[in-house]
C-alpha cells in the first residue's frame, strides 16, 4: 500500500496550495537550499518561475536588463512588467503568482563583482553570452558548490549541472566556455516561449532529483524539435570522455 503522505502546514491561505505536489516534490529538503539565477530572460525568468510554483522559497535572482516589448512572447513576463527592471518584474511575478519573496539583485556582474560560495546552494547561469557564463563560472569553480547552465538557440536546448567538487566535470565544463563561436541565428530565432517553458521544466525538475540524492543529469543535449534524439549523460552512467 502507498504510504500516505501528511500535507499538513504546506497548504495555507497565504500561499499556494502544494497539496497536489506533495508526493512528487520533497519539500522540506528543497527549502533548506538557496536557489540563486544569474540572468532572469528567457530561460532564467522561466526558471524562478517553475521554481516558485513548485515550492521554493529561497530564490535570489541577479541582471541588470528591463522588460521591453519583445520580451513579453519569450519570457515568463506580461504587459504588466512593461519597463520594470527585470529583477523586479521577477519579484513581483513571483509574489502574485506564488505568494513568496525572492531576494534581488539589480545590476551588471563584472571582473570586480563578489560571488559568495555558499553552502546549500544551486548557481543557475542563463546569460546570454559564453562570457557572461564564464565570467560566474570562474568566480566560483574552485569551491565546492553546485553550478547549472542553461542555454537556447533555434530549436536546440542544454543544460548542464556541474559538481565543483568534482575536478573533472569542472574541466570538461569549462572547456565548452573556451569558444570564440557567435550565433548566426536571427534575433527572432533565438528563444520562443515553449522551447523556454521546456528547458526550465527540465533544469528544475533536475535540480529537484540532485537535492533529492536521485539520478540527475549532468548534461543534456537536445532539441525541442526532435526529443528523442536528446542525449542525456546521467549522474550514474560513465561520462561521455569514460565511455
Amino acid at each position: 500500500m502507498e504510504e500516505e503522505v501528511k500535507v499538513e502546514n504546506i497548504v495555507s491561505p497565504d500561499l499556494l496550495d502544494l497539496s497536489r505536489q506533495a508526493k512528487l516534490v520533497p519539500f522540506e529538503k528543497i527549502n533548506n537550499w538557496t536557489i540563486k539565477v544569474f540572468g532572469v530572460g528567457s530561460v532564467g525568468s522561466h526558471v524562478v518561475k517553475t521554481l516558485a510554483k513548485t515550492g521554493f522559497k529561497n530564490i535570489e535572482v541577479y541582471d541588470m536588463d528591463t522588460v521591453e516589448t519583445e520580451n513579453i512572447a519569450a519570457q515568463a513576463f506580461d504587459f504588466t512588467h512593461l519597463g520594470m527592471k527585470k529583477v523586479d518584474a521577477c519579484a513581483k511575478l513571483v509574489k502574485e503568482g506564488a505568494g513568496i519573496e525572492i531576494i534581488t539583485h539589480d545590476g551588471e556582474i563584472t571582473k570586480d563583482s563578489t560571488i559568495a560560495p555558499e553552502p546549500n546552494t544551486v548557481y543557475c547561469c542563463f546569460f546570454d553570452s559564453f562570457e557572461g557564463r564564464k565570467l560566474v563560472f570562474d568566480k566560483i569553480k574552485e569551491y565546492p558548490i553546485t553550478f547549472v547552465d542553461g542555454r537556447i538557440g533555434g530549436f536546440n536546448m542544454r543544460h548542464y549541472l556541474v559538481d565543483c567538487n568534482n575536478e573533472e566535470e569542472v574541466k570538461a565544463y569549462s572547456e565548452t566556455l573556451e569558444t570564440t563561436a557567435t550565433s548566426e541565428l536571427e534575433c527572432g530565432e533565438k528563444a520562443s516561449a515553449p522551447i523556454n517553458a521546456i528547458l526550465a521544466g527540465e533544469i528544475v525538475m533536475n535540480i529537484i532529483n540532485y537535492i533529492n540524492k536521485d539520478t540527475y543529469t549532468k548534461i543534456c543535449i537536445g532539441s525541442a524539435k526532435a526529443p528523442k534524439s536528446n542525449i542525456y549523460v546521467l549522474s550514474n552512467q560513465p561520462t561521455l570522455e569514460e565511455e
